[in-house]
């Protein structure tokens, strides 16, 4: 099994790479990527347990974007434990962390705490949301989505002051917006897949 080939990163992450490089912060920029790819993998792995083929995953700055083959169509249960893999691999890096000492740990601290704080909250696309959208009936997505956004824009307001979740936050409403627009085309594909495993 070799799903590293289908991991990428995304743009947005370039110039946070290229800020710790030429701040001469190589060790920041290697705990910040490992611990993204520890969260992504407990994702990954999850989704393999239950069944479910990964096509692709993005690094972000909160984590990533795993494309998941018929992720909708997967049992709540499954969606929910996927949903939940990625703060709970965190939570066990930085607990397996703790009885160490070993330098840049209180960097290494910060980050998954601030990894884990993130994508417990419920707005889409983070993993809180992504959990909470799985346990909720589909005719309260729609609403889900559109509370992301105004609770993701609220957040750019009031994390102005720390630049690097202020963007964060930017590129998530930016992401809910965008899902907003196509919301429509991913019902109707929902309705002709569930359509066509229902035929005889």
């Amino acid at each position: 099994m070799m799903y590293f080939n289908k991991i990428r990163m995304h743009p947005i992450m370039i110039p946070i790479i290229i800020y710790l490089i030429a701040t001469a912060q190589l060790a920041h920029y290697s705990i910040i990527i490992g611990s993204l790819l520890i969260h992504e993998l407990g994702h990954i792995a999850v989704a393999k347990w239950t069944g479910l083929k990964m096509t692709s995953c993005t690094i972000l700055p909160y984590g990533g974007e795993i494309k998941i083959k018929n992720l909708l169509l997967a049992p709540t249960h499954h969606q929910w434990l996927i949903a939940i893999a990625g703060p709970l691999a965190t939570a066990i890096l930085y607990l397996v962390a703790q009885p160490f000492q070993f330098p840049g740990q209180a960097f290494f601290n910060e980050v998954q705490l601030t990894i884990l704080a993130l994508n417990l909250i419920p707005i889409l696309p983070l993993d809180g949301g992504q959990a909470l959208k799985s346990i909720l009936p589909k005719r309260y997505h729609e609403m889900l989505l559109a509370l992301s956004i105004s609770l993701s824009t609220l957040f750019i307001v009031v994390t102005f002051d720390q630049l690097h979740l202020a963007l964060i936050f930017t590129f998530i409403a930016l992401q809910n917006i965008r899902s907003w627009q196509y919301r429509k085309y991913e019902e109707a594909f929902y309705k002709i897949v569930t359509k066509q495993l229902t035929l005889p």
